[in-house]
């Protein structure tokens, strides 16, 4: 098959220098009457065009790819900013930076991801690949696999992508080291609290021929210090609510609709759905990661080839938020209220109940995220050619640890007691505290409180007190060890080129474990044990917001440690209390031996049972036929092939058998030494088998245009994290209706198998060589076979299916302790839904350099995407199913329309791009407790970079993020039910690169 070459361009001119090496982008044509023109090849950014085409044309299968022009080249801050200009491709920004990714409208979940090869885990606690953790300075190319081949590890329904570090033998050097550096300033900070507005990038790369270019040795490290500044609205889950519970008597409630036109008594609804509340908070911090990679390549001789390769990589992030919540709305008296369609709450007037202070929250929270993720990946490649033989070893390890520790400091408005008892907090919460709100859509609310929150008396002592200090480390581990054994045989003159075989084991192991220190009111079950404490202007700011969201109420920031060490000293409470750490990921508080107390562990639930532990072993088997053959005198490649996977997975469950020995009871302790002996351990879990057939074509139509056909059926696993087995016992809750229920259940199972899909793909490729361009239609169809879903039954039988509940449990009535029979509650659990469906799309793209134009113009160049997504699969959206009979969303991580578009120019040594991509509406999920779908609103973002390269090897570099300042906006299943509105300024950055 005819490779992709660069055709005579003649002076090279221009470079667009990016955190690495940074070679001219693209060249002009020369031509001298009879003389021949050398070829010269282009470098920079051009470079990277040529080789992401040169990719895609010869591979085998359906690629996008993007392509470094050498180590060091990718412009990016991590390689998911890469990833979204790719057709087909969208990316979902957390905290103002490219986070996970979706590919052809399937969400991060459906999406497998190596390095070299081999399979990573995450230290996020899923299987989707945390793309911060890798330095796009590191990364030498990408490769996204549309469809696989039987020769691929499987995973990816969505598709699969390849991370490839440098190979230093494929250099064209013996020698190249590249250093550079880049500051960087966000606007935004300064409406923040506490936000630096400055950060830097310092990258460095080494590369060497050694032993007459038999021996090849690469280094790099790449260090980021990125700020975060952000201010966020959001708005909490809806929840069902009886109209009439929502204030002492709910005919005298004013109802109006979103116009404000007043609703008559008998058209009111008997319930409405309303949001558990909302908050406004300041977000800064800082993000910070080091990354490493060392490469050793040797080939003594045309039959020996040993790779190793090694990847560390650290991230810490460290956020903190600081504003004020107001939860639950239904708990509140309320005296209006605003609906939208006559059924949800979308504004009005709350006040708390002078009885029951505690029950409608007011407080000013500052928040602290510290997040450590720790990834090590590495391994050891032996192949040996021998004739039509080459037999190939691979044997790795990935390894991957995440500390999450939350902290939260919570402060409410409180009064002296007129009364109070002897031992107890003399202080009591202020009912006095009101508030309106009426939400905009996707645009900032309107929020009125009745009380100051950021006032001092002449004492400087501040009217809120702190009622309660949190700490909620989350520590998980994931580890997988893999052995793969691959075999190939050339055929000579025969329509099969070569014929592949091999096997692979994995074995995976992936903990979940966390803890919990809280001090304050119900840290040992009862609001009287422990004591508020004083806020004071040396512990505290007064914030006033800025910008669009200066006509937001004025709040302190907090400082939770200093006043919990001062309360520590005079003997009152434990402190300080140590962060957890990988290294110390269970901090032990120090025992007091006066009320009120606190320690790790108290007031939520045993530790053990929030614990997980999962195994999954997986053995394939591959074979598969590359094709090379021709039809109607034109070339005809390709493969054929089946892999055969088998799984064994298992979960240790926690059962309760009240302590019977015979059926494994034993005294299980955690890490604090709190000791339970009604519990025995289970192993839970399933084994299966999947078959995976796969066939690959590519036909030259001309030596410019081919056409691809790809068949397979695809699979991906449930994310690690959900085949933990759920709690082995139930809850009681009581609600507003004061009844208690038993619900039981999770979305974890041990026996969830993978999300099953057939899919074709057809495309158009037509290459312009002489403008290194390309232009490329595709489409695809998905038949979905079965995927994961969360169900919930409501008023589950549980006494008939056979569990164990209580008859009765004992609530206040009018304050007094009664006994009350339990009722049946929610049954929550995660099935493989049959059902199925299809997703289907067209991608187009077009990338042409535009080098045929005169004088100044040649140097112009563009690459544009077009994506369009669609699908019958639906999930049902709780919020709405509550609202509306048809409560379908649609399939998670599916964006109907997306594009992508960079235009980039050259001259000499100057160079310049704007590159903007659009993403429509599509739905994710929160990530708070209590999962729910949300809308993630249309988002177009711009990015402009510029560069100035010099002879001598130094590039100075400029680049803006963000140009527009485009903020995340979501809602629930209509813009006018806000969900979270965030913005993050826009960050500019400057620096050098220097390669010799």
């Amino acid at each position: 098959m005819k490779t992709f070459n660069v055709k005579p361009l003649a002076l090279v001119i221009s470079s667009l220098a990016v955190a690495g090496i940074s070679p001219a982008l693209l060249a002009q044509e020369q031509t001298k009457p009879e003389i021949e023109v050398e070829e010269v090849m282009v470098t920079g950014y051009a470079r990277s065009i040529q080789n992401s085409l040169d990719t895609k044309r010869n591979a085998d299968t359906v690629v996008q790819a993007i392509s470094a022009a050498d180590l060091g080249g990718l412009p990016d801050v991590s390689i998911a900013d890469a990833l979204g200009r790719v057709p087909g491709i969208t990316v979902t920004r957390s905290g103002g930076q490219a986070g996970t990714i979706q590919v052809r409208g399937m969400g991060e979940g459906f999406v497998f991801s190596t390095l070299n090869g081999r399979e990573q885990v995450s230290p996020n606690g899923t299987r989707a690949m945390e793309f911060s953790q890798f330095p796009s300075e590191l990364i030498q190319s990408v490769e996204v696999y549309m469809s696989p081949k039987a020769s691929l590890i499987e995973g990816g329904v969505a598709g699969t992508v390849e991370l490839k570090t440098a190979n230093p033998l494929e250099m064209t050097e013996d020698q190249k080291f590249v250093v550079g550096v880049r500051g960087s300033f966000n606007d935004q900070a300064s409406d923040i609290y506490g936000a630096e507005p400055y950060g830097s990038r310092l990258s460095l790369s080494f590369q060497k021929k050694l032993l007459d270019g038999t021996l090849g040795v690469a280094l790099g490290y790449a260090k980021l210090v990125q700020p975060r500044a952000a201010a966020r609205f959001e708005h909490y889950n809806y929840e069902t609510a009886p109209f009439d519970l929502m204030s002492e008597d709910g005919l005298n409630t004013q109802v109006v609709d979103e116009n404000f036109t007043p609703q008559p008594v008998a058209e009111r609804p008997s319930s409405v759905q309303i949001s558990n509340g909302f908050e406004l908070l300041q977000t800064g911090g800082e993000e910070t990661r080091d990354g490493y990679v060392a490469a050793v390549q040797f080939e003594p001789n045309e039959n020996l080839t040993i790779k190793s390769d090694l990847f560390y990589s650290e991230f810490t992030s460290d956020s903190y938020s600081r504003g004020f919540r107001i939860q639950p709305l239904r708990s509140a008296d309320v005296s209006s209220v605003v609906l939208w369609n006559n059924q949800a709450v979308v504004g009005g007037e709350f006040k708390m109940a002078d009885d029951n202070a505690d029950a409608f929250d007011f407080h000013v929270v500052s928040n602290d995220v510290t997040q450590t993720n720790e990834l090590l990946s590495g391994g050891l490649n032996v192949q040996w050619k021998q004739d039509a033989w080459t037999i190939a070893g691979d044997l790795s390890r990935s390894d991957a640890s995440g500390v999450q520790a939350d902290g939260v400091v919570r402060a409410h408005l409180y009064r002296a007691k007129e009364d109070p008892a002897p031992g107890f907090d003399p202080y009591e919460r202020d009912p006095d505290q009101s508030m309106a709100y009426l939400l905009d859509g996707i645009n900032l609310p309107t929020v009125s409180l009745s009380r100051d929150y950021a006032a001092y008396d002449a004492n400087g002592v501040s009217n809120l007190r702190l009622s309660r200090y949190e700490r909620y480390p989350r520590i998980n581990d994931d580890l997988i060890d893999a052995a793969r054994l691959d075999l190939k045989y050339e055929f000579d003159d025969l329509f099969i080129s070569s014929l592949e075989a091999g096997v692979r084991a994995s074995e995976r192991n992936h903990t979940d474990r966390r803890q919990v220190f809280v001090y304050g009111d119900g840290a040992n079950n009862t609001i009287t044990s422990d004591w508020s404490l004083p806020i004071t202007v040396d512990t505290s700011d007064v914030v006033n917001w800025k910008g669009d969201f200066s006509r937001f109420p004025s709040f302190l920031a907090i400082d939770g440690d200093e006043i919990m060490r001062s309360a520590h000293n005079v003997g009152l409470v434990l402190g300080p209390v140590p962060e957890a750490t990988i290294e110390n990921p269970n901090p032990q508080a120090v025992p007091r031996s006066i009320e009120p107390a606190a320690r790790w562990g108290e007031g939520r639930d045993w530790s053990m049972k929030q614990s997980s532990n999962i195994d999954e072993n997986i053995t394939s088997y591959y074979l598969q036929a590359n094709l090379s053959t021709s039809l109607l005198g034109r070339d005809l490649t390709g493969n054929i092939g089946v892999r055969h996977v088998e799984t064994d997975q298992s979960s240790i469950a926690l059962v309760n058998v009240n302590g019977d020995v015979e059926r494994g009871a034993t005294e299980i302790c955690d890490e604090l030494g709190d000791c339970r002996s009604n519990f025995a351990y289970q192993k839970l879990g399933a084994k299966y088998s999947d078959t995976l057939p796969s066939l690959n074509l590519n036909f030259a139509l001309t030596d410019e245009d081919q056409l691809r056909l790809a068949l397979a059926r695809v699979l991906s696993r449930p994310p690690i994290n959900r085949l933990a087995a759920p709690d082995s016992e139930g809850t009681i809750t009581t609600g507003s209706d004061n009844v208690p229920r038993f619900n039981y259940g999770s979305n974890t199972s041990p026996y969830l198998t993978p999300f099953i899909a057939d899919q074709v793909d057809l495309s158009y490729e037509h290459y312009m060589e002489e403008t290194n361009g390309a232009f490329v239609i595709a489409g695809y169809h998905r038949d979905i076979k079965s995927f994961i879903q969360d169900v919930t039954f409501e008023q589950f039988d549980f006494r008939a299916a056979g569990f164990d509940i209580p008859d009765s449990a004992e609530i206040l009535v009018g304050g007094v302790p009664t006994e009350v029979e339990v009722e049946n509650g929610t049954y929550s659990t995660s099935i493989n839904n049959q059902e199925g469906g299809f997703i289907r799309g067209i991608e187009v793209s077009y990338t042409q350099t535009f080098n045929f134009l005169p004088d100044l113009w040649s140097g112009l160049g563009v690459s544009t995407s077009y994506s369009w997504t669609d699908s019958e699969i639906s999930v049902v959206n709780p919020v709405e199913a509550g609202i509306t009979a048809d409560a379908a969303l649609p399939f998670p991580g599916l964006v109907e329309n997306s594009a992508n578009f960079t235009v980039f120019y050259s001259y000499g040594g100057f160079e310049t791009r704007l590159s903007t991509t659009f993403q429509d509406s599509f739905v994710g999920e929160t990530r708070n407790i209590n999962l729910q779908p949300i809308i993630y609103a249309p988002e177009t973002l711009l990015d402009y970079q510029a560069a100035y390269k010099f002879d001598n090897g130094l590039d100075l570099v400029f680049s803006i993020s963000n140009l527009t300042n485009e903020p995340n906006r979501s809602y629930m299943f209509d813009e006018e039910l806000t969900r979270t509105l965030q913005w993050f300024g826009r960050t500019y950055y400057l620096g050098a690169n220097y390669s010799f």
